[in-house]
């Protein structure tokens, strides 16, 4: 795309400029903020959150030297909205400076459809980059976004790139013996200092700011002719000072090594839909949405707990009549979800999760068009999407389920208390793929549970799919997934619950085997990504590395891992990955388990995992198979004996969680579309056999999701969580006093 690089100067905005020409884009025009013209260049030091000023007088060089326009505009504003987001326009905000000047490139350069930029790990920033791109339908392009610096700094000198240092402001640089020296020069000091005083290595921290002579991007170089030290600040310890250029030009030099601009872009074969015909012509279940007034007597529309609410197989009460559209349709399930949310006085800012399952993935860009009308860009719910077939007898375009905390979307503003943080990412980076769209990479709940979006394998620097096949795919997932993480203070090692969904032959059931032990081993080697832990405080006593590393891996060794095969997932994806994961600070404080066991019953082999928090959170995957040859009179007698096996190991699962029946507010029940002749069948004989004997007085909300096949064989497979938030949020508070 043509791209507009929002340059300083400095050494981050010029090697990202390279980065974004590395990725394919073209960089049509320069952008600059500069300090108001009355200040002469020693007081040009503005106070400023996001624009570096330093060097600014200079920029017109670096668009000369590289033979771009420059558009330019002049900061009148400050830094009135402080906030880590910037989620409204504010009156006076230095943001809207950045606002009216690529309003202008816009004007000027109509074409232009992306904005390079050079932060690095200033949510602040990106934060409010990412606002004025979305307000002008331009893409954030952020190729340096949480780079590890120390490679990133040896990579921009690897890259010839001549930099020097122009301000200093730490402990460590001295003005005198610092400024004017190159990064190359300098690298040794910076790595004494990172060891030293945890220094940021690429000065993002504001340890220190850079101007950029030369890089593979210019045609000439900048030569400096004068310039003198202006001192800001004489701290004995860290003082602040920069050098002025009170004189510079350009002069020729040798052409760039072509090497240092070489296309990063990997080789990606077209993905065509996976096919699945060897299985259409089986009978598919009949869909509960079908009747109804037999469902809603045993399986109720939603759970709840006190301030937490699951809503269970939402779709259309219009769903049948073929002449509503895709608009209407969606309309009508948000008017529902409305009104439900408005019983329990919340809103529809409040949502933190979305399952969304289409009738056909083709039609996905359209539905995600009335999606975005509806779902905030403030707090927007991670999300995962599957195609089910079965919809179309219904016929339903769209079935969605949804987790929403009471309090946690537009109140959070106003209170106090973090009940729920959300990191959504529009930038095109390096890190992970983006969220351009209404859906967030992450929800974190109590800071202590972390649900991820679906993850499927795109390559983050150019949101395509990396080419291969299931086991490359689910690599790049988990690498994906492990970024997120990452930035959240966790990792794969931490993860408490996940549902792989997976594309191919129904009948190929070693290969979901392979994907399921392929999963596993990515938790355990953290998908081959450093592990910031490792080297952490633990929570075990032992000196002995080998127990340490052994006690570090348990949790995830059995943490409930369930694959299921669908027909179809977005871009044609082979694999996509939804996780959920607890917090570093959960992980080593609360010390969750987990275990797993198998019972056979009633000619059935019962399967489950399950993670527990005592009396806070109770995670569990139990699959159902038919043991051997063993055969059932119908598709009911087969239905009555899943249901007594699964919720007996559910029940188990919550007695050593030593929960109650009340804190199971999520349920999905996946089921081998083939083997029932209605999902009817599984509420209907899961109400029996829970509320016989007096052992519950109702269910909780259940969704009922058809697929094409479930690990192990099994015919279905029980995705349960009981959790208690303010439970969890009260025992990390007592256990980090302690």
């Amino acid at each position: 795309m043509q791209v507009v690089a929002l340059v300083s100067g400095g050494k981050d905005s010029c090697y990202a400029m390279m980065e974004c020409v590395r990725f394919g884009h073209e960089i049509v025009c320069l952008a600059h903020l500069h300090p108001p013209s009355e200040l002469s260049a020693d007081d040009a030091e503005i106070d400023s959150f996001m624009f570096q000023s330093i060097g600014h007088q200079t920029v017109e060089l670096v668009a000369e030297s590289m033979e771009l326009p420059l558009i330019s505009e002049t900061i009148t504003g400050t830094a009135v909205t402080t906030d880590i987001n910037y989620h409204e326009s504010a009156a006076g905000d230095e943001v809207e400076d950045l606002f009216r000047l690529l309003q202008k490139v816009k004007e000027q350069f109509p074409d232009v459809q992306g904005v390079c930029t050079g932060a690095i790990f200033s949510s602040y920033q990106r934060n409010r980059v990412e606002n004025v791109c979305t307000r002008l339908g331009l893409t954030s392009l952020g190729y340096l976004w949480r780079r590890e610096q120390t490679e990133l700094l040896q990579e921009m000198i690897d890259s010839d790139m001549d930099a020097i240092l122009v301000k200093v402001a730490s402990i460590g640089l001295q003005p005198r013996r610092h400024l004017g020296k190159t990064i190359a020069e300098l690298q040794p000091q910076l790595m004494m200092l990172k060891e030293k005083y945890q220094m940021n290595v690429c000065g993002e921290g504001g340890e220190y700011e850079t101007f950029t002579l030369d890089c593979p991007l210019f045609k000439k170089r900048i030569v400096i002719d004068e310039s003198h030290t202006v001192l800001h600040s004489d701290d004995y310890v860290a003082p602040v000072a920069f050098l002025s250029i009170d004189k510079c030009h350009l002069e020729d030099k040798e052409p760039a090594d072509p090497s240092h601009l070489a296309s990063r872009i990997p080789e990606i074969p077209p993905t065509e839909p996976p096919s699945n015909d060897n299985h259409t012509e089986k009978k598919m279940a009949t869909m509960l949405a079908l009747t109804p007034e037999a469902a809603r007597d045993v399986v109720p529309a939603f759970g709840q707990f006190r301030d937490q609410l699951y809503l269970s197989g939402i779709m259309s009460s219009k769903a049948g009549d073929e002449s509503i559209t895709l608009k209407e349709e969606m309309a009508d399930i948000i008017a529902q979800l409305e009104a439900i949310l408005e019983s329990q006085k919340m809103v529809l800012a409040d949502v933190c999760f979305v399952h969304l399952y289409v009738q056909d993935m083709s039609s996905f860009g359209q539905l995600n068009a009335e999606y975005i009308q509806y779902m905030g860009q403030n707090l927007p719910p991670s999300r995962s999407c599957v195609e089910v077939k079965a919809l179309a007898n219904v016929p339903a375009r769209v079935l969605l389920d949804f987790f929403a905390l009471r309090g946690s979307g537009v109140q959070k503003l106003q209170s106090l208390r973090v009940r729920r943080d959300v990191l959504h990412v529009k930038s095109i980076s390096a890190w992970a793929p983006c969220c351009i769209g209404p859906y967030s990479q992450a929800n974190v709940l109590h800071r202590a549970l972390i649900l991820l979006a679906g993850q499927i394998a795109l390559y983050p620097q150019t949101m395509e799919l990396v080419p291969g096949d299931h086991a490359a795919q689910t690599t790049q997932c988990f690498r994906n997934a492990c970024r997120v993480l990452e930035a959240l203070q966790s990792n794969l090692r931490h993860v408490c619950s996940g549902v792989i969904y997976t594309t191919g032959d129904p009948d190929d059931h070693e290969a979901r085997e392979r994907l399921l032990v392929d999963c596993r081993r990515h938790l355990l080697t953290n998908a081959e990504l450093v592990d910031e832990f490792e080297d952490g405080n633990d929570s075990d006593e032992s000196d002995d590395e080998v127990d340490k590393n052994e006690a570090r891996l348990e949790f995830v060794k059995e943490a409930p891992l369930l694959v299921v095969q669908t027909s179809r997932l977005p871009r044609n994806a082979l694999v996509e990955v939804e996780l959920q994961a607890l917090t570093h600070i959960a992980l080593k404080y609360l010390v969750p388990r987990s275990f797993t066991s198998a019972i056979v019953s009633n000619n059935m082999r019962f399967n489950w995992q399950s993670s527990i928090i005592p009396r806070a959170l109770c995670q569990i995957m139990c699959t159902a198979s038919v043991e051997g040859e063993a055969e059932f009179s119908d598709t009911r007698a087969l239905a009555k004996a899943v249901a007594e096996g699964i919720w007996t190991c559910v029940l188990d699962c919550l007695v050593q969680a030593m929960m109650s029946w009340d804190r199971v507010i999520h349920v999905r029940l996946f089921y081998e579309a083939t083997a029932f002749s209605s999902e009817v069948e599984l509420a209907k004989a899961s109400h029996k056999v829970m509320t016989a004997r007096g052992r519950v007085k109702s269910m909780p909300g259940m969704t009922f999701v058809p697929v094409d096949a479930i690990q192990g064989n099994a015919v279905a497979a029980l995705q349960v969580t009981a959790q208690d938030l303010d439970k969890l949020e009260t025992e990390l508070w007592l256990h980090k006093q302690i």
